[in-house]
């Protein structure tokens, strides 16, 4: 794997395929968080010399943060304190023409890759490569740094296209998180306490039963929406309680608490709204009218003494509903004493990125990654394919 100092860019055009895709208010349809956008500045500035094309995906196609790259050019520019040009396009002719009269030093962003068709579909590269955004692309530059660590378990056109037509080499983020995590995924022996929230709940239960069956667990604690899938396989709660419905998603939990009984940790208490406010109760005390928001004390407290026997820590996602300051404690109280810890802790996720960020404890951690479902496969030892794309490119194109 290659890095941005292996090649001689001054004057070149670089195409950085980057992951900017940041928390959009449903809203007002504005940025909320910078985080991954301060993220990238160091591979921006590292590339100054050159003629820079900056390119991210932002959202999935029917959400609500599926939107236009064009408010990320200001917001890219304030932070950098450099003028950065947005074109309404991704491989059109205003997009290409533009391209073609940059000067040295310009920075061009890119519209939101997935706006085209193509971008929303995973394949291989040799099917990448033949795609309208690589093939229309690649004819107009002449490096290609690849640097979406969050994305590289998508294999993308953008992100396994382009290093099969030109060389390639690893950005800023994806060196820091191979240096960081190298050692670690290359030891089997390493397991971790694993804590797991949020609401991505396919996703973290697939991530559970990946890491479990990787050898890579000693407990999982658990909660958010994650953690009221758990509750409801219990049947200990009222299904409405936990806002949980999706049969096919309890059973599921249900199988891996039955398989994997000693593994996990769940609530015993948890945090509900009455008339406003946080109001927590045990889960015998729970009845159809309430609704799960965030774990409780007793359950901080039972989270945190297994947090003090543990040598490997991994959180992924809130704890609880972290928008309302209500039911933050969860989320806020764990990450304080994982900050305290000397347990060497990996957070992922850009939501915890950002709370870390408002609690000012980032530099307390081992490692912060904005990566959510891209580290979890990388800690398991699956290979990604961003990585292969950069190890192939480098056989192929240095000699």
């Amino acid at each position: 794997m290659l890095s941005i100092q292996d090649f001689d860019i001054k004057g070149k055009t670089v195409f950085l395929r980057c992951d900017i895709n940041s928390p959009i208010d449903p809203d007002s349809l504005k940025i909320l968080d910078h985080s991954r956008l301060l993220e990238v500045a160091e591979t921006i500035d590292a590339l100054k010399d050159s003629k820079l094309i900056v390119a991210s995906h932002q959202g999935r196609l029917g959400k609500s943060d599926y939107v236009s790259m064009e408010q990320h050019a200001p917001a890219l520019s304030k932070l950098l304190n450099r003028k950065i040009d947005f074109v309404p396009d991704v491989f059109g002719p205003t997009a290409i023409n533009t391209i073609k009269n940059l000067k040295t030093g310009d920075i061009l962003l890119l519209d939101n890759l997935r706006f085209t068709a193509e971008e929303n579909a995973e394949m291989l590269p040799k099917d990448a490569i033949k795609s309208h955004l690589v093939s229309k692309l690649a004819e107009h530059i002449d490096y290609c740094v690849l640097d979406a660590f969050s994305t590289s378990h998508r294999s993308h056109p953008s992100i396994v296209g382009f290093a099969e037509l030109r060389p390639a080499c690893a950005g800023k983020i994806v060196e820091r998180e191979v240096n960081a995590l190298k050692g670690i995924v290359e030891d089997s022996n390493i397991k971790f306490t694993a804590i797991l929230g949020g609401a991505k709940i396919p996703d973290r239960l697939k991530s559970i039963q990946k890491l479990i069956e990787a050898g890579r667990i000693e407990k999982v604690l658990l909660g958010g929406l994650i953690g009221n899938v758990f509750l409801a396989a219990t049947e200990k709660v009222p299904l409405e309680a936990t806002s949980i419905y999706d049969k096919k998603l309890i059973n599921t939990a249900k199988s891996l608490l039955e398989k994997y009984p000693e593994k996990f940790m769940l609530a015993d208490d948890v945090a509900v709204e009455v008339d406003g406010k946080r109001t927590e109760k045990s889960l015998s005390e729970l009845d159809s009218s309430d609704r799960i928001f965030d774990i409780g004390q007793k359950t901080i407290n039972k989270y945190s003494q297994q947090i003090d026997n543990a040598e490997n820590i991994f959180i992924t996602g809130p704890l609880g509903m972290f928008e309302n300051s209500e039911f933050r404690l969860g989320t806020t109280e764990i990450l304080t004493k994982l900050s305290n810890t000397n347990a060497r802790t990996i957070t992922s996720g850009g939501h915890l990125s950002a709370v870390l960020s408002q609690l000012d404890l980032k530099d307390k951690i081992y490692h912060v990654s904005t990566a959510g479902g891209a580290l979890i496969r990388y800690l398991t030892g699956e290979e990604l394919p961003l990585l292969n794309a950069l190890k192939k490119s480098a056989n192929k194109h240095i000699k």
